[in-house]
């Protein structure tokens, strides 16, 4: 894939690439795998792996990327209630809100 690094959206997606990496605590392979991904011209707001939200909307990378190695919670998720957190379903590959789990 051919990408142009002038683009407005390989700079839009590398601004905000740069936001999360100030805001998100995340691990050294984590930060690799993003930067790789955005810097191949992907957006930060997709994933290899089509993983969606219980809304059926794209995770972002990070999200699908914790997934996908086994760890959809960890010290990043610290402000998060129980109420709040929803269920992973590996057959739909999506989040299912609690709502809808019985």
């Amino acid at each position: 894939m051919r990408y142009d690094k002038n683009s407005i959206d390989y700079q839009v997606n590398l601004e905000a690439l740069h936001e999360m990496e100030e805001c998100v605590p995340m691990t050294k392979p984590e930060r690799d795998a993003i930067r790789t991904w955005v810097k191949k011209g992907y957006e930060l707001e997709s994933n290899p792996w089509n993983y969606l939200d219980s809304d059926g909307m794209s995770l972002n990378y990070l999200q699908a990327y914790r997934l996908y190695y086994g760890y959809s919670s960890g010290p990043w998720d610290y402000w998060k209630g129980p109420d709040t957190q929803t269920y992973w379903d590996d057959t739909l590959k999506c989040f299912i809100p609690k709502e809808d789990f019985c």
